[in-house]
Order: C-alpha cells, then sequence, then structure tokens
C-alpha cells in the first residue's frame, strides 16, 4: 500500500516583533499537521516571500498588535491575500495584554475581514511581554497603555483553535452528496 502525496496545502505564518506570536504560530502549525487527516500538507514559512500563499489551499495568518496595529509583514501578506482566488482563511492576533479591558476589545481590521466574509475567524491569543526585551520608547508605550508584562498565552487556547481549524479543514463533501469528515471519500 503506498501513502497518498498531500494534494492540499495548509501555510501558517506570523509576524512577531520579538518571537512570541510565531512561536504560536509554530504551535498551530504542529498541531494542525498532527490533526489533519491524509492529504495536507502544513508548511511554516516566514512572510519575506508572499508567493508561498499562491498554492495555499487554506492559511493561518497571523500578527502581534503593535502599537495598535498588526505588523508591517502580516499587513502586506493580508493585502496580498484579498487580492487572491477564494480559499479557506483564518486570522489571529496577539495582544495587546492592557488591565484596561476595554482596550483589548478594540483589536485591528482583521475582525471587518470576517464580517465581510473574507476570513472565516478572527482569533484573539494572550501575547508575551517581557520588558527586558523591549526598547526604551516600547517601555513607554507598554507603560502608557498599561500592559501587563508576563506570558499571556493560553497554550491550551491555541490547540483547541488548532483542532477546531483541522475539524473544519477534515470535513470534505463526497462525490455522493454526503459528507465525509475524515477527509477521503468512504468506500463504498
Amino acid at each position: 500500500m503506498t501513502a497518498l502525496a498531500p494534494s492540499r496545502t495548509l501555510v501558517v505564518a506570523a509576524a512577531s516583533r520579538h518571537g512570541g506570536t510565531c512561536e504560536i504560530a509554530d504551535r498551530l502549525a504542529w498541531t494542525l499537521e498532527n490533526d489533519l487527516p491524509l492529504g495536507w500538507r502544513v508548511i511554516r514559512p516566514d512572510l519575506t516571500d508572499l508567493q508561498v500563499l499562491d498554492d495555499a489551499d487554506a492559511v493561518v495568518l497571523g500578527s502581534a498588535i503593535y502599537y495598535g496595529r498588526w505588523m508591517r509583514a502580516a499587513a502586506r501578506a493580508l493585502a496580498y491575500l484579498k487580492d487572491a482566488p477564494l480559499f479557506d482563511l483564518w486570522l489571529f492576533s496577539t495582544g495587546p495584554v492592557s488591565d484596561v479591558e476595554s482596550e483589548n476589545a478594540q483589536i485591528i481590521s482583521a475582525d471587518s475581514m470576517v464580517e465581510a466574509g473574507q476570513a472565516i475567524e478572527h482569533k484573539v491569543f494572550g501575547g508575551r511581554l517581557d520588558t527586558s526585551r523591549l526598547s526604551w520608547v516600547e517601555r513607554t508605550v507598554v507603560k502608557a497603555v498599561h500592559a501587563i508584562p508576563g506570558d499571556h498565552r493560553d497554550w491550551d487556547e491555541v490547540d483547541e483553535w488548532a483542532h477546531h481549524i483541522a475539524q473544519k479543514l477534515s470535513v470534505v463533501p463526497g462525490t455522493d452528496g454526503t459528507t465525509d469528515i475524515s477527509g477521503q471519500d468512504a468506500v463504498r
């Protein structure tokens, strides 16, 4: 018996200022690779060459929130994807981590893509804030917005979201109109 060659590609990519968001993308990619059925290939590129997104059947794209916005590399990738043919797109953001709850609720324009039907979901995860790695300007901003230092990433929540995405991608319509959740058409 020979293994099926992957026929669908999932790209998991993220932009990160200090590495915490990329660690979330790494975890998502690893979990998705383990959860998806045969026929799926998961790749975890950086965002330097956006052509990697051209052949994707699905994309999970994330960014750290930096000065209230997605980072430039992720914003460029998001703009690039807006012109791409329709496929499954999930978005995630990390941060801000503020003690002012209303500031945490005011997250970037990724939500508008979900509302417009251009993305399936936008998930916000807590981030990691290590003030020892920040410049003087960054520390000043952190203090001004009441950001809370520490690692606020909930790995169970990250894994749960990856399982959710894998479940959605594993649902494949059968040729007879039935739905097979294994990703393989059932043998009848």
